[in-house]
This record gives C-alpha cells, structure tokens and sequence, in this order.
C-alpha cells in the first residue's frame, strides 16, 4: 500500500510558529522598554557630570568668592532678572542662576506661546555645594540629585545612602533619588600668591 504524504503545513503547525513568534516579539519589544529607560537614565547622569563639572571650573575661576558658591540650589530658588555680573560676589550669584537654569534645561525647550515646556534638564534636580572650608582652600563637593523614574534603594552603608543632599524629596526611602557627586580640591589665591 502507498500512501501519499500531504504537502504543507498543518493548522497545529502553524499555530505554533504564531506563538513563538508573537513571544519573541513580545521580548524584543520589552528589551526596548528597557533599553529607552536606561538610555534615559544614561543622558540624565551625563548632562549632570556635565554641569557638575561647569560649577567647579566657575569656583576655580573666582576663587575670591568661593563661600557664594556653597549651600544647596533647586528649582525654587529665586533670582532677579536684572543680576549685576560685575565683581566676585555678584559673579557668583550670577553663576549659581546660570547652574539652576542649567538644571532645569531652560535653554532647551519645546512649544510655542502659552506651552512653552523645558525639554534639557534634570527631573526636579537640587545641587548641593559643600566645604570643610568654605570661602578658603579646601575640598569642595559638588552633589547633582534628581529623580529616577523606577525606584532603586541604595546599597546601605554606600556614599550615596549617606548623602543629605535632596534627603526626603524623591521618595518616602529616597528610591527614586539618583546622585552624581564629584570633589575637587580648590586653591583660593591669596595676596601673596599662595594658597590661603
């Protein structure tokens, strides 16, 4: 007896690849989820090395007025319109209103009109500036705080657990604080040349 074997696909077949390709679709559409997040996360983190990085070089180039740079900047502090730019202190004010803008990404923004919205900046970003010796020679600490959009508790006992900066502001257990934190050692210039 001779029987013929069918050519094709049977419905079972065919169902079956449906499946294992809708999975497969599935994963690679989660992987790009996951990849956007980090890709996020990665531009938030660089654009706050960046400005980290921009108020250290400001406080070495006016080192006559260090002690103006420290103490914490966020989104509700206020500045005038119409800074005098002019002299060491006034050059600091300037310049932590030129950080805030910085971090709030007030030169990149998107709309026209009524809905303006800023694009560039940090998520409800706060900079904290630190010393052991503010005003003089010394190491200063910039802190860039932010909030993440997953929450991720960190490591106990890490720099990052300990940190004050924006403690309390993103998250009942800071989980949805992210940190970029960098030190320098600053030489305030004295009369005679040397570091005071």
């Amino acid at each position: 007896m001779n029987r013929s074997h069918p050519n094709g696909f049977t419905l079972i077949e065919v169902l079956v690849s449906v499946f294992i390709f809708a999975v497969a679709l599935l994963g690679l559409a989660a992987l790009q989820i996951a990849a956007r997040k980090a890709a996020f996360e990665s531009a938030q983190r660089s654009l706050a090395a960046a400005i980290g990085q921009d108020v250290l070089e400001r406080m070495r180039l006016n080192t006559e007025a260090l002690s103006g740079y420290t103490g914490t900047l966020n989104a509700n502090t206020t500045f005038s319109d119409s800074l005098d730019c002019a002299g060491p202190a006034n050059l600091a004010v300037c310049d932590r209103r030129d950080f805030q803008r910085s971090l709030l990404g007030t030169a990149e923004t998107t709309g026209t009109g009524t809905n303006v919205s800023k694009t560039g900046g940090l998520a409800n970003p706060t900079l904290c500036v630190t010393s052991s010796n503010a005003g003089g020679s010394g190491q200063y600490t910039v802190t860039i705080v932010w909030r993440g959009r997953e929450p991720a508790l960190p490591e106990a006992g890490s720099e990052n657990a300990s940190d004050t900066c924006g403690n309390g502001q993103y998250g009942t257990n800071n989980e949805y604080r992210r940190i970029f934190r960098i030190s320098t050692y600053i030489c305030r210039e004295g009369v005679s040349g040397g570091c005071i």
